[in-house]
Parts: structure tokens; C-alpha cells; sequence
């Protein structure tokens, strides 16, 4: 027989004495004080069934007031502003930016976009409308993609814990103690040397160096050690092929990096990043979100970069460590941090479609010296003078160079210069580059050849959306010669193919695993509106061969890299298509089809298509760097 429920043991037996935790049902619900005897006083007072709520926890009701009665209050103060600025009245009372219209395009004073849709906004920055805002109107496309960004897999729930999003970790060590053992961490640091470290010059390798000699007999490092160990760990699988990672680990690579992910996720975690004042956490987070970007979920590794720079700023991180009487070793080891997180700052901006967090006037951290670390130690009394030539940080300067230059101070795409104006400003930041860095680079060791590479592709990355920019002015802007528009189409073919040869090329292969994270969308973008207004020519068939087969690739790579603009780019791909197939003649589209897989026209080789040889540029001197911006 089933035994009675708590509430009809109250009932059956009055005059029971029993203690409760709350109050009963009818003193919670007159909001009287219950004694919470089993029957209370009241009730038995009364005359009335004395009832207790279950064991659960009663529901929080929340305080705050109904969408409704906002949007009143919203509307009001509007309608205070409007009356003090005698400007016209919104619609509905809402602020056009916010207009709760399907398909709305909304352009503010700084060319960013706030596109609606069916109750859903998405901002977009000055970069990505430039491109994309007036040529093909796809940008409808990311509001209904910002629901698909939003369905993270099991793994990327219990990623990212570290920045405090969703709670405190209490899930199991991913990794047994043995996957921490001094010789495995010695094979993975001899990996991040050669792979990562070239690229991302955060760390000091001679004092990773005694930490390991320091911990080889220590099997439980301190957590802030531990941290750091474990993402350079884990970037050192990442920057592996799936070869090499089964030569080193014995296993894949996808397994290797969630594990490794989490671990390091753990590790930041119990470090408690938050409140962390060691810099070995800061370092660790930082070189594991740069990581991540490769591997992992975009749109959390840019949310956990705002956090990141609170934390920096919390250590103080924004303020020269020279003003600050610091020692000349740290004083640099801070300020090559502070610059890879602007640099962190920017990709991740980038990979989002938004503004850049850090912004001038925030900080007065100077750029790093061009000095190699193993100059660098903790009793230096003098600062070395900087070399002419490559260091370990001169790839982070250039491109730190680029991003002050270009993207702080004016709002490059933003700001209302004029085309000379925008084209000028990237000449001379490409003249001083060269003059000061560039040129003193050996093209013959590939390390260098990839830091001129890269420099070439973000100085034209910058010149090709002034021109984006300027060509989508209205009548009070200046109208673009079909030789500047010809100019600016070359060179998106040209940045696509370095692009290309940057993940291809076998003498740089250990690096490549972090420049497959950088998309250069923005040029495939251009290419493709032009594309559908230009006429069938041998140099159109070229360029549309070029981007498909890049497409491709991009649809191969499991890189989760501007996840937001996948779908406009396919979108602009169908259009391309499409395009093309209606100015073919039709004898020309026997056997052929206007799909992305199928190029129209006469078919190439891949390698006939991409090779480095077709690019017409000598890659023996550095004038191949500034030859599209004379």
C-alpha cells in the first residue's frame, strides 16, 4: 500500500508535532509569520487545513517590470527628448535604430550597420558594411544566422569557464596527472617553439624554460604555473598536423585538443582568473583565446576578450610600466602582452563584424622594443638597443603598427576622408613600415617571408576597404574611374592568392595553422559584388576560379572564423552564379552549370589557378610589398 504524502499526514494527523524548514501554504500566502509546527498555530486558530510546501526551493518571482511597461517608460522619455530637440517623431515612438520593421538597414554617422529583423538587431562595424553594406544586401542574412551562433555544442557549454560565465567548475579533470608529466610538457614546448612561438611572441621562453626545470620534480604545480603550462600545451597541438600530433601523442588531433581545451579552460578556472593579479594567468588566457580562435567557437572566444582586457586593466597593464618604475624586464614582457591583446582585441572584432574594444586615449602603453627575448632578464639594468632587422616581436609590431595607425585614431573606414586622403595614409604607414622594418627582412628564410607576407596582406586588406568605402558614396562623393575600380579588383585577386599561398606553401607549413584563421572575407566579398556587374572576360573566368576554389577550401577547413558572414559570402557566391550564367552565351554553358562547385568558363588546375608564379610580382625584393599602393 502507498504510504501517504507529507500533506496528507498533516491532514490525517493534526495533532502530529513536526518542525518545518518554511512556512505553510496559507501563512505565505496572507505573508503572516508561520510557526511552522505541523499544524501551525494560525491555521489550527482558524479552522483551517494546515498545508506545507514540498522540500524544493519555491520559485523566485522576478522584480523587475514587464516589456510592456518598459517600452511605455522608453517611449516617454523619447518623447521628452524629442520635444527638447524638436526633431520629428519616430515611428511608434521608438528610435529609428531600433525600429521593429522586418529587413531594416539602418546607417549611422560612423558607416556601421544595425540591421533588424523580425525582432532580432545585429550590429555591424564600419569594416564589414563597408564591404558588404551597398554592394549586395546580404547583411540580411546575419540576423537569422545569430540563432545558429548562439547553439553551442556540449563541448562549448562547459568551455570558458574561467571568465566566470557560467559559474564555478566543478566538472572532473579532463586530463589524468600523467598528461602533465615533465617529458610530455617538454615534447609540446619544443613543438610551441618552432610553431608558435615565431607568431605569437607573448611568452619569455627562457623563463618558461626554468618554471620546467622548476616543476620537473613538482607533480602539482601552483595553479597560476599550472594555467600557463597547459595553454602553451594546448596551442602546441593545435599548431600540429593530425601527422604529427599521432607521431608526438599517439592520438588525434581533435581528440588531443578537447582535451587539452578543457584542461586549460579547468586550470584558468581554479587560477581564478577574475581576481588573478599573477601575469602567468593573464599570459596563459590570452595565448589560449589567440588558440582558440582556430579551433573553437569565435563568438565566446570574443566575448571572453572583454574580459580579458578588464582583468588587464585590473593589473595594470594599459599604463607604460616606465611611468610606473618598473624594472626594464618587465616593463617589456607587459607591454608585449598589452599589445597581443589589442592585437587579440581586433581579430576577434573582426571575426564578429563589430568595433574594436581598446580604443586610444585608454591607454599609454608604448609599443615593445625590437628586441629579441633571450636578450631580456629579470636583473637587466640597461634596455638593449633594438636591432635592425627581425626579432621575435617585430611580426606584433608591424601589425600593432597597422591597427594604431589605421584603425584607432580615425576611424579609418569611418572617418570622412576623402579617397587621395585614405590612400595616402596607407602609403605613408607602408613607406615608414618598409623603411624601418620591412626592408631589412631576408625574403629567403621563410619566417621572414611570412612577416612580409602578412604585412602586404593587411596593408592591402586597408587600401582595398578605403576603396570599398569610397566607391559607395552617394552623389556628394567623388565618382571611382573604371582604372581605380580595375586597380582595386586586381588587388583583391592578388590579397586572395598570397592568402592562399600563406596556407599552402610547404616551407612555411608549421605556421600555417594560424594564418587559416585569418579569412581575408573582405576581398572575397569585393570580388564576388563585382563579379555580378562586370561583363564575361578572361580576367573575370580567372577571378572567379581563384574564389571558388578558395570557397572551397573554406568549406573544407572546420576554422568556426567569421562564422557570421559564412552565410552572405554563400548568399554572394549564388548571386555570382547566377550572374555569370545569364551574360554567358549559351553554347558556352553546354555541359556546364552555374553552381559554386562548377566554374563557368574554361576550367583550370588548382595549381595553375593559385600558383605563385602567375602573380607577376618579384618575390626575391621587397618592392612586391608596395607595388598595388604606388
Amino acid at each position: 500500500m502507498d504510504q501517504p504524502s507529507q500533506s496528507q499526514t498533516s491532514l490525517l494527523s493534526p495533532n502530529r508535532s513536526s518542525s518545518y524548514n518554511r512556512s505553510c501554504i496559507q501563512c505565505n500566502r496572507r505573508k503572516v509569520r508561520c510557526d511552522r509546527n505541523d499544524p501551525c498555530g494560525r491555521c489550527v486558530k482558524c479552522g483551517e487545513p494546515c498545508v506545507f510546501p514540498g522540500p524544493k526551493r519555491a520559485p523566485r518571482k522576478l522584480r523587475r517590470p514587464p516589456i510592456s511597461e518598459v517600452v511605455a517608460r522608453l517611449r516617454q522619455l523619447e518623447e521628452v527628448e524629442r520635444l527638447r530637440s524638436g526633431s520629428p517623431a519616430s515611428d511608434h515612438g521608438l528610435p529609428s535604430s531600433v525600429s521593429s520593421c522586418s529587413d531594416v538597414f539602418r546607417t549611422d554617422n560612423h558607416e556601421g550597420k544595425l540591421i533588424v529583423k523580425e525582432g532580432k538587431s545585429r550590429y555591424v562595424g564600419d569594416e564589414a558594411s563597408a564591404v558588404l553594406g551597398d554592394k549586395v544586401r546580404e547583411l540580411q542574412d546575419i540576423c537569422s544566422d545569430s540563432s545558429s551562433e548562439g547553439d553551442f555544442d556540449e563541448l562549448d557549454a562547459s568551455v570558458l569557464r574561467f571568465v566566470g560565465f557560467l559559474g564555478i567548475d566543478r566538472t572532473p579533470d579532463v586530463l589524468q596527472r600523467s598528461h602533465l608529466y615533465p617529458s610530455r610538457i617538454q615534447e609540446l614546448w619544443h613543438v610551441y617553439q618552432i610553431n608558435v612561438a615565431p607568431l605569437i611572441a607573448i611568452l619569455h621562453k627562457p623563463s618558461v624554460d626554468e618554471m620546467l626545470c622548476q616543476e620537473s620534480e613538482n607533480i602539482n604545480p601552483d595553479p597560476a604555473r599550472e594555467a600557463l603550462l597547459l595553454s602553451v600545451c594546448h596551442a602546441a597541438i593545435v599548431s600540429m598536423s593530425p601527422k604529427q600530433c599521432i607521431e608526438v601523442l599517439g592520438e588525434d588531433s581533435e581528440t588531443q585538443i578537447q582535451k587539452y581545451r578543457l584542461a586549460t579552460d579547468q586550470a584558468l578556472a581554479r587560477a581564478n582568473f577574475i581576481k588573478s593579479q599573477d601575469i602567468h594567468v593573464l599570459q596563459a588566457a590570452v595565448l589560449f583565446l589567440l588558440c582558440l580562435r582556430r579551433k573553437g567557437n569565435t563568438r565566446l572566444v570574443w566575448a571572453a576578450s572583454a574580459v580579458v582586457v578588464r582583468v588587464a586593466q585590473g593589473q595594470g597593464l594599459h599604463r607604460d610600466g616606465q611611468h610606473l618604475g618598473l624594472s626594464y624586464f618587465d616593463t617589456e614582457i607587459r607591454r608585449r602582452l598589452w599589445w597581443h591583446i589589442c592585437i587579440l582585441d581586433m581579430l576577434c572584432s573582426g571575426d564578429q563584424g563589430t568595433d574594436s574594444q581598446i580604443q586610444p586615449g585608454m591607454f599609454d602603453t608604448r609599443l615593445p622594443s625590437n628586441v629579441d627575448c633571450d636578450v631580456l632578464y629579470p636583473s637587466l639594468t640597461e634596455m638593449p638597443l633594438e636591432k635592425v632587422g627581425c626579432t621575435d616581436i617585430t611580426l606584433c609590431i608591424v601589425q600593432c603598427e597597422i591597427i594604431a595607425s589605421l584603425y584607432w585614431p580615425n576611424k579609418f573606414t569611418g572617418a570622412n576622408l576623402s579617397r587621395n586622403n585614405q590612400e595616402n595614409l596607407v602609403k605613408s604607414l607602408a613607406y615608414r613600415l618598409e623603411n624601418q622594418y620591412l626592408k631589412h627582412l631576408d625574403l629567403e628564410i621563410p619566417v621572414q617571408w611570412m612577416y612580409a607576407t602578412i604585412a602586404r596582406l593587411t596593408l592591402s586588406k586597408s587600401w582595398l576597404l578605403a576603396h570599398c568605402k569610397t566607391s559607395t558614396m552617394g552623389e556628394d562623393g567623388p565618382a571611382m574611374s573604371q582604372e581605380t575600380d580595375d586597380k582595386a579588383f586586381n588587388m583583391a585577386i592578388e590579397v586572395v592568392k598570397f592568402a592562399h599561398l600563406l596556407h599552402t606553401n610547404e616551407s612555411t607549413s608549421q605556421w600555417a595553422w594560424l594564418s587559416k584563421s585569418y579569412k581575408q572575407w573582405h576581398a572575397i566579398a569585393f570580388i564576388l559584388s563585382e563579379l555580378c556587374t562586370r561583363l564575361i572576360t578572361p580576367e573575370t573566368n580567372h577571378a572567379w576560379e581563384v574564389v571558388t576554389e578558395v570557397y572551397r577550401q573554406w568549406e573544407d577547413d572546420d576554422t568556426q572564423t567569421s562564422l557570421m558572414l559564412r552565410k552572405p559570402i554563400s548568399r554572394l557566391m549564388e548571386h555570382a552564379a547566377l550572374s555569370r550564367a545569364a551574360k554567358m552565351p549559351f553554347n558556352q554553358l553546354a555541359g556546364s552549370s552555374p553552381s559554386i562547385g562548377a566554374p563557368l568558363g574554361e576550367p583550370a588546375s588548382n595549381s595553375e589557378i593559385l600558383s605563385p608564379g602567375m602573380y607577376g610580382l618579384p618575390l626575391s625584393g621587397m618592392e612586391w610589398l608596395c607595388e598595388p599602393l604606388l
